[in-house]
């Protein structure tokens, strides 16, 4: 049925050779909707890339759990609620200590645009 899957394959000279497909099934609930992701890829490297990928927090499958945390959160709030601690996710991975997740303030957002 159209508009429950969506599927790509990486081409030409990618980074990462990948492929996948999304499909969005009714929850049992009758209400909500579940997302389920089928996803291969190719890390140069082998094991030794994918596990420097894992550390440095590049593997596709932390990045994909990341990113459906994000579509979760905007899809439920509104917006993509950030630790106070690490703000700016990624770019923060040198600060350990986290508080509570809140959204960033108008400041942070200011400061984060400029990086």
């Amino acid at each position: 049925m159209a508009g429950e899957r969506i599927a790509w394959r990486s081409t030409g000279e990618a980074d990462v050779p990948n492929s996948g497909t999304v499909r969005f099934v009714p929850a049992p609930d009758g209400v909500s909707t579940e997302v389920h992701v089928v996803m291969s890829y190719d890390i140069p490297g082998g094991a030794v890339g994918k596990v420097i990928a894992r550390y440095f927090g590049e593997e596709p499958h932390q990045q994909l759990d990341d990113d459906l945390r994000r579509l979760k959160q905007v899809l439920e709030t509104g917006q993509v609620v950030r630790s106070e601690g690490a703000p700016w996710g990624k770019r923060a991975r040198k600060e350990f200590p986290q508080r509570p997740a809140q959204p960033p303030s108008d400041s942070e957002l200011a400061k984060g645009a400029d990086a």
